[in-house]
């Protein structure tokens, strides 16, 4: 069975190198900047509130959940070294705030091995 052509724009991102790890980078940046920057407003109903009245937020709540465990099979699976198992317990609680170092560490660790 072969691969699917890869669109030449994502290219870039299929192996390890310089693009993925700014990608990973800007994508924790984002996440704790939204995290220290984002504040509740007045009107707010909060988590439980929100969980309360909303499917749609429940659904993407469950989805975030199953997004969480999924990159966290890919490390254990794909990984290669000490850090994926410790990495993907913690991505079950704190989802990308563990995974995204982890995998730039992943690909760091791959870059290094490729120039010795």
């Amino acid at each position: 069975m072969t691969r699917p052509q890869t669109p030449a724009p994502l290219e870039k991102y299929r192996a390890p190198g310089p693009e993925r790890l700014r990608l990973y980078a800007s994508l924790f940046v984002l996440l704790v900047l939204t995290t220290v920057l984002g504040r509740g407003r007045p009107d707010d109903l909060g988590l439980v509130g929100t969980l309360r009245q909303s499917t749609f937020a429940r659904v993407m709540f469950m989805d975030v959940g199953a997004l969480s465990t999924l990159g966290a099979l890919y490390l254990v699976l794909n990984g290669k070294t000490a850090v994926r198992v410790p990495a993907a317990i913690a991505t079950l609680f704190v989802g990308s705030f563990a995974l995204l170092p982890a995998l730039a560490w992943e690909d760091w660790v791959a870059m290094r091995e490729e120039s010795l």
